[in-house]
């Protein structure tokens, strides 16, 4: 019991100091690079965000319903790790090194992956191309099934787990994406419009927006139409996993979604333009969020836990000190009193 509460209180606190650290983060490079988002508050958000506040506070201080209440700041939590985690991808695309795409297909070409192979198969088989995009689209609801599944099983410590591994895995992918800059293989290799957001096939393009940012010309970002820019590693793909793992716990989804977070990382190439090295790069990533994340949550315990025992400890032999004073002195008046006693 005690090791429950220590990891949920430990969990609860790095997902603050996360939280916490990826707006600082944003905050700076959107200074450094002189970005500035413009935010046009909608009918919903002035009603969800008051509303969202009421009531996690409604049910910390009066309700008194401390779980709901860590669930609904959880959640809150996520949306600002989230929203953060947009943002870095707008600050490293500022970064004007040269686009490494040339580079990402050879390495893709080395590993025996050829793009134009892997679209033509798709194009002959459009059911397997729907299943994929489906699978695709299915962030959004693998985004709500963590925030509410762990809220039905009362698991609050593994949406907070996933908070603090979603914000170091975008961090990171952010990080790489300013030092190995990509346009992605829908410009590079199938030489998809560069000058088009909406492609004559409907399909959308990031590109115009990517270059804006790395040429200057772009420096207000609109809060509403914000859309992950980073090709190189595969942001889809880190999180793919990063729900598998999430909920891992819960044997039910076990299957159900390693089968749908391997389609959707099979979908990347075709519905988010990746190179496949670029979902090699966020699988590293997703790992070793997982593992940064299972150590910080657990590497404290052993104080923790260790704590009540050893003050057990002490509470047992406190009364004892004073009956074993009185043996060690007893000993040394009999050792004086008979010092030929040892020698015999």
């Amino acid at each position: 019991m005690q090791n429950c509460t220590a990891v949920g209180e430990r969990s609860s606190a790095l997902a603050w100091q996360v939280t916490l650290g990826m707006t600082i983060l944003v905050v700076v490079w959107f200074n450094i690079v002189g970005l500035r988002v413009s935010v046009h508050v909608t009918p919903d958000m002035m009603a969800y965000v008051p509303g969202y506040i009421f009531l996690t506070v409604y049910c910390r201080l009066i309700w008194r319903k401390i779980e709901t209440a860590r669930m609904l700041i959880a959640v809150g939590q996520l949306a600002i790790v989230i929203i953060m985690g947009l943002m870095l991808s707008y600050a490293a695309s500022t970064v004007t090194l040269p686009y490494r795409d040339a580079q990402l297909l050879a390495l893709d070409r080395w590993l025996g992956f050829e793009r134009e192979a892997y679209m033509a198969y798709l194009k002959r088989h459009t059911a397997l191309r729907e299943v994929l995009y489906f699978a695709y689209m299915t962030i959004v609801h693998q985004t709500l099934l963590v925030c509410i599944v762990p809220l039905l099983v009362r698991r609050v410590d593994r949406l907070q787990a996933y908070i603090i591994a979603f914000g170091l895995a975008v961090t990171a992918t952010a990080v790489i994406a300013s030092f190995i800059p990509a346009a992605n293989a829908l410009i590079y290799v199938d030489q998809a419009p560069t000058n088009l957001s909406t492609l004559p096939d409907g399909g959308h393009s990031y590109f115009p927006t990517l270059e804006g940012l790395r040429a200057g010309t772009l420096r207000t970002i609109d809060f509403g139409g914000m859309e992950g820019l980073i090709a190189f590693p595969s942001f889809h793909t880190a999180n793919a996993i990063l729900f598998v793992w999430a909920l891992w716990p819960i044997r039910l989804l076990r299957f159900p979604l390693l089968v749908l977070n391997f389609l959707l990382i099979a979908s990347t190439p075709l519905a988010g333009a990746h190179y496949l090295v670029d979902l090699i790069g966020g699988a590293v990533v997703a790992f070793a969020a997982i593992f940064a994340t299972s150590r910080l949550v657990r590497a404290p315990l052993a104080y923790v836990t260790d704590a009540p025992a050893l003050a057990e400890q002490e509470t047992i032999r406190a009364p004892l000190l004073p009956a074993m004073r009185e043996t060690k002195q007893g000993l040394a008046v009999k050792a004086e009193a008979y010092p030929n006693a040892s020698s015999a």
